[in-house]
Formats: C-alpha cells, structure tokens, sequence
C-alpha cells in the first residue's frame, strides 16, 4: 500500500487549499498539498519535506484528521491521511499548484476539491471554527478566523448591530462591520489590525491621547441622531442622551501610528452621556487608574480634553461617578447571571477597580490643582 499524506495548514482560523495544475484529470482542482511517503519516513517526515518542497515554507504536525481514505493509482492501493498543520517559516509559494487560497470555514465550500479530501472538510470545518484566541476578552472571549472576530452574541446584539451599522454609515472610520451570526451563534465582525497598548505596562503617547479625544468626539457626533430600544448590555445612567460605546479605552483600540484604526468590544453599547464616556476613557488612557505625577495626569488630560473640545475639569469631575457606575454595575451584572461579567469577577472585579478608584479619589484634588 502506498501511503500518501497531507497538510490541513491552519492560520488565523483558515485553511491553506491549493488548486492542482495538472495532471489534466485534476487541473482546477483543490487539494490539501502532500505527497507519498517514501519507504522509511515517518508521515510527519514525509509532510515535512513534500510542503517544503511544494509550497517553500516549512510547517509542524500538530496532529492528525480522523480516519484515512483509500483508493487506487493505476491497480495500486492508496491510503491517504490528513494533517493539521501550523506554519512556522515562510510564505507558501511554489510552482506545482497554479493558485493557493486561505478559506474560512464558511467558505470550504466554495472550491471543487479533490474526491480524497472531501471527507476530511466536515472535521476539519469544526476545527476551523475554533479561531486562534485573541489577547484580552476578559468579558467574553474573542477569536480571529481571517479577516473576521467572532464573539459571544446576547440579547443586545441586535442593537449593538444595529448601532454599528448607523455608524458605518456616517463614514465614522474605525469601526468593524457586522458579517451577521456564524455556525456557532457568535457575531462576526471585521477583525480590525493595529497596535494595542497594554495600559498596565505603557502609556499612550501624546499624539495617540489626543487622537483618542478626537474620534470620541467624532463618535458622539455620529450617534447623535441614532436612536433603539435595545435591550442593550450596558448598565446605564440616570438621564442618557445619546448611545455610545462606554468602552472606549486603549484595550479596545488599534492604532496605526498616531491615528485611531480601530475600536472594538462594542458588546457595552448603550444609553449614556458624553461625559460618562471621556470619564472612562481619561480613567484608562491618561490613566488616572494607577498613579502618576500630579502634574503629569494634568498635562495629559489637558491633551485628551482639548482633542475632545471640552475642558479637562469637566472630565476630571466625570471620573468618579463613571467609575462607580462600573463597579455597581458589575456586581449588579452578576447577580442577574451575565456571564461574561461573572468572568470578569472571577479574576477580582469590583474590588480591585473599588481599590483604584480610592487611590485616585486621594490624588484627585491634587491633579485639579495643577489644572487650575
């Protein structure tokens, strides 16, 4: 029997297809690119040196489709057997397929393959579906699958949608489009590329906190005529006048340079003030979370203000209130069963925003003294 193997490669929640180019019987064909095993090699040996052959890159075996298929080349006997693949060198490339694509597993379906690997699409469609784990997703989880997020969907995501659709259709740059409900109920959204600042180990630089103070004001302008019942997520304030995001901090923001090119985590969405969301996004982006110099949180909060419009007092006196919200917020969630709040409690909210927000209660006067 020969025994042919081949390579499922997986990226950012996407398969590697590649279209044969000959024999004439084939040609146009999609396949998993592979090759026989030559007496001696072990499958992952022979994986190995076909892709590196093939496609110019370099992959590792991380394990093995279920079952195998047998069929026959000219009266011999053929078992073929399928690999999940991670790319660990190079681009594919290469001469002996005419075409290569990265399919999501919504779109498995959209080539001609080859009969042998038919049987492996179901399996691997699932396996497709799990994404890669992005960074962060303390409330819900997120997972990439190409081009797309898939978060956890709630009652609020009908709004939430709806809110984004609105958005996008003011021309208010950076928010992710709505590809609708996958095979798992997750929602799926543009995954949006950029830099993410980790605002427990840096800061965001003057230029990028006053680009932040510019797109919210961007976005309370464009969603000032938008207007839904919900039910939404967010836990609300006494007199709302507008729907907004109520997230906007460095956590769900890439930047490309000094400019915002993405805002995401809009699962909060929901009525609000302009003043309870530069209050949240002065506490995480100047931060006034965790201490630093007085005159220092001043001069940057003058900066986010003045991108803004506004003056930097009124949105020091949005701090507290904004932050209580949160906390009252959250035990509220998770005494109702939310289960993405639930999460955030189990790694020690609201105590440990309880903790800073008494730590910048005791710096507070200081900072104003310096503004004024």
């Amino acid at each position: 029997m020969i025994r042919v193997v081949g390579a499922a490669i997986v990226r950012h929640g996407c398969v590697l297809a590649a279209r044969r180019s000959y024999p004439a019987t084939e040609a146009g064909r999609w396949e998993f690119p592979g090759g026989k095993v030559d007496p001696g090699e072990t499958p992952e040996d022979a994986l190995a040196r076909e892709i590196g052959e093939e496609l110019v890159c370099v992959v590792r075996v991380e394990s093995w489709l279920t079952g195998a298929v047998r069929g026959s080349d000219r009266g011999r006997e053929l078992e073929l057997r399928v690999a999940l693949c991670t790319l660990t060198e190079g681009e594919p490339s290469g001469t002996e397929h005419d075409a290569l694509r990265w399919l999501a597993p919504e779109e498995l379906d959209d080539v001609d393959w080859l009969e042998p690997d038919r049987p492996f699409l179901t399996e691997l469609r699932d396996v497709l579906l799990d994404g890669e784990r992005l960074p962060g997703g303390n409330v819900g989880g997120a997972v990439r699958i190409g081009a797309t997020v898939r978060r956890p969907a709630g009652p609020w995501t009908p709004a939430v949608h709806a809110l984004l659709g609105h958005l996008a259709a003011t021309g208010l740059p950076a928010v992710p489009r709505v590809h609708g409900i996958d095979a798992r109920g997750r929602e799926a959204l543009d995954y949006l590329p950029g830099e993410v600042i980790d605002v427990n180990a840096d800061v965001l630089t003057d230029a990028r906190l006053a680009a932040l103070g510019r797109w919210l004001r961007a976005l309370h302008t464009a969603a000032s005529d938008f207007n839904h019942p919900g039910p939404w997520r967010f836990f609300g304030v006494d007199a709302p006048t507008l729907i907004t995001h109520n997230d906007v901090a460095p956590y769900n923001v890439a930047f490309d340079g000094d400019e915002v090119a993405g805002v995401f985590d809009w699962d909060l969405a929901g009525p609000s003030e302009p003043v309870c969301d530069l209050g949240h996004t002065a506490w995480t982006a100047v931060p006034l979370f965790r201490p630093i110099p007085d005159d220092e949180a001043a001069r940057r909060l003058r900066i986010f203000a003045d991108g803004y419009g506004t003056e930097p007092l009124t949105v020091l006196d949005a701090v507290r209130p904004r932050v209580q919200l949160a906390i009252d917020g959250i035990r509220e969630a998770v005494r109702r069963g939310d289960e993405g709040m639930r999460n955030l409690a189990a790694q020690g909210e609201p105590g440990r925003t309880e903790r800073a927000l008494s730590g910048f209660l005791a710096r507070r006067d200081g900072i104003a003294g310096c503004l004024r």
